[in-house]
């Protein structure tokens, strides 16, 4: 007799083949058949975790963002607050999202199907939400500490934010061709060193 899964690992399991299926065909061209078939599980048991594609869709994006805030919070205990946390953490994180060979196609997808649905817009918008909170907070305790000048930490983690996603996009559009460590590592430089203390 076979010994059954704990449902967090069988969940996990199911959301990775989705992710690879998202990943490899896109959200409109993926069919359930075809998580079924990644994920070596019947369509039975997908559907015991979840209605279906779209929802599979969404809990991606939610996994994300609980992975994103476990690895801030790593991030956190292990550097020192100030521009150079900044610098090395944002190229982690760059570097995490750029060479993980799914992510970085889903969460295209995940962007070109929030433009077509609410509900989907609405996740990637508190996707951002959590994201700029985190960078903001880590802004604001370094200018508490003295380590950086006051400023505007809303708005340079806004851009921040921003730059990491185009670096992404140009990678990927440009057939992985621009050196996004130089890039992040020279501009935040640039930018960070300017208000530090």
């Amino acid at each position: 007799m076979t010994k059954r899964k704990p449902e967090e690992v069988r969940r996990k399991e199911i959301l990775d083949a989705a992710l690879r299926c998202f990943s490899n065909k896109g959200y409109h061209e993926t069919r359930i058949d075809d998580i079924v078939k990644e994920s070596g599980l019947t369509k039975g048991a997908i559907y015991w975790y979840f209605k279906g594609k779209r929802e599979l869709f969404i809990a991606l994006i939610e996994q994300h963002l609980k992975e994103d805030k476990t690895l801030w919070k790593e991030f956190l205990e292990e550097y020192e607050l100030g521009p150079d946390f900044l610098i090395r953490v944002g190229l982690l994180y760059l570097k995490r999202h750029i060479e993980d060979r799914w992510l970085s196609p889903f969460y295209a997808e995940f962007v070109a199907e929030s433009y077509r649905e609410k509900e989907i817009r609405e996740k990637i918008d508190e996707l951002h939400r959590e994201w700029r909170e985190m960078v903001r907070e880590a802004f604001d305790r370094a200018m508490q500490e003295g380590k950086m000048k006051d400023f505007d930490s809303e708005s340079l983690s806004s851009s921040l934010i921003a730059l990491i996603e185009g670096l992404m996009n140009q990678y990927w559009i440009s057939g992985k061709e621009i050196d996004y460590e130089k890039i992040w590592i020279q501009f935040s430089k640039a930018l960070l060193e300017g208000i530090r203390r």
